[in-house]
Formats: structure tokens, sequence, C-alpha cells
């Protein structure tokens, strides 16, 4: 059996480490792995060009682990090409799109005899007995995705997709107006597409199966699956020779190292719900706790009414600091040396920070939104997110016990069990044979 995995958007972006992506990075090395020792299944990586799909053999995200002034500089380059390439791409799908609106008649190419052929590339022909999995945020790729996947749904094969969240859907104040209509009009007009659609959360199943009873999304095939399979946390495992005594990280960040802070990891966006994790430092700085740090590990820019809540605090640049995107090596360490994890998100789909935190035996505080509770158990410290107060409350709890606290990463290191990608992989693969 063949297993395509369409990695776009992760193999266009290597320089992304968002959340997304490091899933589709560590669930696609598993399942390539499981393959080499399964002879009955075949693996390929692809990913879609705006045309047609084409073999992937890298996924690594670009690697920064030396950051002299040189090594920043030629960085900063390629972040630039790389922007104009993501420009270039939303430009030529932009013309893709016209042309198909314009020049209908373009669809003849996929007639009967055409779509055996469009169906052909490299050394590969897909089958009907083949899965495709869309595995990716592809949700603002142009309309040639969606003839191909039309072809591919003609050809019989199976589809598979990937559904991590439906935020924007379900939270539209989150996100942007454009965003929110780009992906929920991917998710109304693909779902009929769909054969079967894996959520990486028990909530994310409920929250699809709603959206299709109240319906927001096409509930027209009555043979789709949608289940849900657990996400690993042991990227740990890669083989980083970086350490806090000999590592060639900037001296500010190897600095931060060494304090006491709180760890919140992420990309600055409102569902993350900084807000209350400023207001809730701002109890803790004003109590009589011992000094502790503030740092945001993720992407700044998203949103500029959340970069200001951080950057216009007074403690800004002092107790509290962005670090902005981290490599995985970087995050290893900020794991290892952090005091705690919060994660006060809204919602979530799953929250691989928390499981993350966990499996190094970190206390995590986090927020009753969406699968938090899930994916945490009984092992996290839980408020209510629209409640600072609670926050603060948790955070003062841990720091005001030594006791309470070396309990707590006692029984955490001691009974937590952590879920490796390998096993994510499994039972991914599992549902995927079922």
């Amino acid at each position: 059996m063949r297993i395509f995995i369409d990695c776009t958007h992760t193999a266009k972006h290597t320089y992304k480490n968002t959340g997304i992506h490091r899933v589709v990075r560590e669930l696609t090395s598993e399942l390539l792995k499981i393959s080499s020792s399964r002879p009955d299944i075949e693996i390929v990586v692809v990913m879609f060009d705006g045309k047609f799909i084409r073999r992937v053999t890298n996924l690594n995200p670009e690697n920064l682990s030396n950051s002299t002034k040189t090594n920043l500089y030629f960085h900063l380059l390629n972040k630039i090409k790389n922007k104009f390439h993501i420009l270039f791409v939303k430009i030529n799908s932009k013309v893709l799109n016209l042309i198909f609106n314009i020049l209908p008649v373009i669809n003849t190419l996929y007639s009967n005899d055409s779509k055996k052929n469009s169906l052909q590339f490299e050394d590969y022909t897909i089958q009907p007995e083949d899965i495709y999995i869309i595995a990716d945020a592809n949700w603002d790729q142009p309309k040639t995705y969606y003839t191909f996947l039309e072809c591919l749904k003609a050809n019989k094969t199976f589809i598979v997709f990937i559904c991590y969240d439906l935020i924007p859907i379900k939270f539209p104040e989150f996100a942007s107006e454009k965003f929110t209509e780009v992906f929920t009009k991917f998710y109304r007009k693909y779902s009929n597409l769909f054969d079967k659609v894996l959520c990486i959360s028990k909530i994310s199943v409920e929250d699809y199966k709603n959206a299709q009873k109240q319906g927001i999304l096409p509930s027209s095939n009555p043979n789709l699956q949608v289940e849900s399979f657990r996400l690993g946390c042991d990227y740990y495992n890669h083989d980083y020779s970086l350490n806090l005594e000999n590592n060639d990280f900037d001296k500010n960040f190897n600095e931060l190292l060494t304090k006491r802070y709180i760890l919140v990891v992420g990309s600055l966006v409102p569902h993350k719900n900084i807000k209350t994790i400023i207001a809730a430092f701002d109890l803790l700085a004003n109590s009589n706790s011992e000094e502790i740090y503030l740092l945001f590990a993720g992407n700044r820019g998203w949103h500029s009414e959340t970069d200001a809540l951080i950057e216009y605090n007074t403690m800004y640049g002092k107790l509290i600091h962005i670090l902005g995107s981290v490599t995985d090596a970087q995050l290893k360490l900020l794991y290892q040396n952090c005091y705690c994890l919060v994660q006060a998100s809204f919602y979530e789909g799953f929250g691989l920070p928390v499981v993350e935190a966990l499996q190094y035996g970190k206390p995590v505080v986090a927020s009753t939104g969406g699968s938090l509770p899930e994916v945490g158990g009984d092992f996290c410290l839980y408020f209510n997110p629209t409640q600072p107060t609670e926050l603060y409350e948790a955070l003062k709890k841990l720091l005001d016990s030594e006791i309470y606290y070396n309990q707590l990463v006692k029984r955490i290191k001691n009974e937590y069990k952590p879920f490796s990608w390998q096993e994510s992989a499994e039972e991914f693969l599992s549902l995927l044979l079922s």
C-alpha cells in the first residue's frame, strides 16, 4: 500500500517552526521510519506547487545553531528571500485562480482521459487503492489544488485530512476577517472530498461533528469517518549536541536560561490569551514573591495589539522578554531550565507545549480552554482563561511553597507517561488502515 503525505506548507516554508509544522515533521519522520520495516507500506512525501504535486526530500527546519553576526546576517537575507518567495507563490496562486475564473474551458484538461495522466508524476502513478493524506495547513492553495483533489476523488483514491482545530470557525474573533474567510471557505468546499478526518484531540472531533450538525460544514458524505489520535512529545530524542554549558546561542539567551522564569510557548496571537498572562504576571510582580522572569518563545507580528500588551509593559526588557521563533534545540533548553510553563489559551485543538513541558518534569499551569484538560490530565494546575486572578493564584501557590512545588515535580516525573511520536505515528497508521 502506498501512502502519499501532502506537506505543502511545511515544505515551502522550512524556516517556520510553529506547532503545525513541527507536527508535520515529526509525524512524517516517524511514518517513514515505520515504513522502512514494513514492506507492505510505502510512504511518499509530496507537495503541491500550484500546478501539480512533486516529491519532497527535506522537511527539516533551517539550522540556526550558530548565531554569530555573520550567520544572523545570512539568516536575515534568507528570510527576506523566503518572504519574496511567499509573495511570488501568492501572486502565482492569484494568477492561476484568475485563469480558472476567466477561462473555465481549461477544465477540459481534466477530462476522463487526462485525469489518468494528471495523476502521474516522476516515477509514480497514484492508484485507486492508494491513500492521500492532507497533513498540512493547506487552506490557502489555488483552485488548481481543489481540481487536483477532485481527480483523486474520481480516481477513488482514499483522501484523509488532518484537522488541527476549528478555531477560526468556532471563534472568528480570534482571527483576522480575511483569514477566517479563507479558512472557513476551505473547510466548506473541501470537506466533501474527504473520506476520513483525523483530529488531534477528542474535543476537535466533537467540534467537527457539531459544525456538520449546525450546517457550517457539509455532511453529504454518510461514510465520512471522523476520529482522533494523540500527538507525541519526545522531539528531544533528536541528536542535539547543544547544552547549557557549551552552545553557540547569544549571550542574552544564555543569561536568561540561568534565571528563574515562567515559559510561554507559541505565536503571539489573540487566542493564546496573552492579556491574561500579562495581567497575572503584573499581580505576581507586585506581590512579595521572589523575582521571576516571563519568557515568550514564539513569533510576534501576528497581531499588533497583542504585541503591544507585552512591549508597552513597564517590565518589558527587564523581567519580560520575547525570544521570537526558536529552534528545537533552543526550545529543549527552555523547557529544561524553566520554573514552569503557562498555557493560557482561550482554546486549543491540542496544546503541544503542555505535553512537552510535562515530559521534562515541569509543572504546567493551563487554562480549561478546549483540549487542554484532555491532554494535561490531572498533572496540571487549571484556571478559567477569563480570570487572571486564578492564574495569579496558581502561580503564587507554586512560588510560595517549595515543598508543594517539589512534590508536584516528583509526581510528574514518577507518574506522567509521555506519549512518543513513534506511538503517535503507530496510532495514526492504525486509524488510517482501519
